[in-house]
């Protein structure tokens, strides 16, 4: 009998060589047994890592999963379901299959173990091999199930939300081509001080389909309603604006720009309030923060 077997180090080394030479990501192999964590990944982003971690369980090999046509079933135990499923970071479990040199992968959560009597199974798609073309799935894994990225952006905008309640004004500024089928533009949250100073407190570049800019900006901030700066477009609409729009078109629409540029992009002037669901969670926030 052989006292040592090279398989798992095939595995392993190809789970680097995806991560290092496909995605440019950081790949840390974990010296010490932990309960079936192989490996850290660290996305890079823009040359600078991320601070973001994923746990990698690998396997190697067929004789871990049963093979179908589409995808490999692996058979686990409970013990490791549940300690992955607890586990600070997301996990993600590596099948290497030396023979054809391919290697998948598949989130494990919740909604994809599927439990049986004594342990649990989870299908890992081919479609999903490990390398560059997964690097959205993998930062998609990293924000977590739709749930936990509700939740994470309703605490990241509580400052925001507070800062509204006790009086502050938010607005946001709106840029939108809107000759093209698919939208694009700026979209800018701005904090208005005391003093009149604006502070742009967060500035990002959509692209989507499906929103108009009030749909739009009631996705990107659930917790606010839109309306027009009132008082910003008394002092700044701009004859422009009957360049490409009417005032039946005011009159039909709450959300309208101040002006336009070149008969293709409208530019917008928006006032943020907290909606019921904004309210309802500031005082889940109260609750949370109050000393027991």
């Amino acid at each position: 009998m052989s006292r040592y077997s090279s398989t798992e180090r095939i595995g392993v080394n190809a789970t680097e060589a995806a991560v290092v030479k496909e995605l440019g990501w950081i790949f840390r192999e974990q010296a010490v047994y932990d309960m079936g964590i192989d490996a850290h990944i660290e996305p890079v982003s823009d040359g600078s890592p991320t601070g973001q971690l994923i746990g990698v369980q690998i396997k190697t090999g067929t004789s871990h999963f049963k093979e179908k046509e589409d995808y490999l079933i692996y058979y686990g135990s409970l013990v490791h379901l549940e300690y992955w499923l607890r586990h600070a970071l997301p996990v993600i479990l590596v099948a290497h299959l030396p023979e054809s040199k391919a290697t998948y992968w598949v989130h494990v959560n919740k909604e994809l173990a599927q439990r049986t009597e004594k342990a649990w199974k989870v299908e890992i798609p081919k479609s999903q091999t490990l390398g560059k073309s997964s690097a959205c799935k993998l930062l998609a894994v990293l924000h977590g199930t739709p749930l936990e990225t509700k939740n994470r952006n309703l605490v990241l905008h509580a400052g925001n939300m507070r800062f509204v309640k006790e009086g502050g004004k938010l607005v946001i500024y709106k840029e939108e081509w809107h000759n093209k089928s698919l939208g694009r533009g700026a979209l800018n949250l701005i904090k208005i001080n005391q003093d009149g100073s604006e502070e742009t407190i967060k500035a990002d570049n959509y692209w989507y389909t499906g929103y108009d800019v009030k749909g739009l900006v009631e996705a990107v901030y659930p917790w606010a309603t839109v309306s027009i700066d009132e008082e910003f477009y008394e002092e700044h609409f701009d004859e422009s604006f009957y360049d490409v729009y009417s005032d039946a078109y005011i009159a039909s629409h709450e959300i309208y720009p101040y002006k336009t540029s070149a008969g293709e992009v409208s530019f917008y002037r928006l006032q943020i309030k907290l909606n019921s669901l904004g309210e309802s969670f500031l005082e889940v926030m109260s609750y949370l923060e109050a000393e027991t």
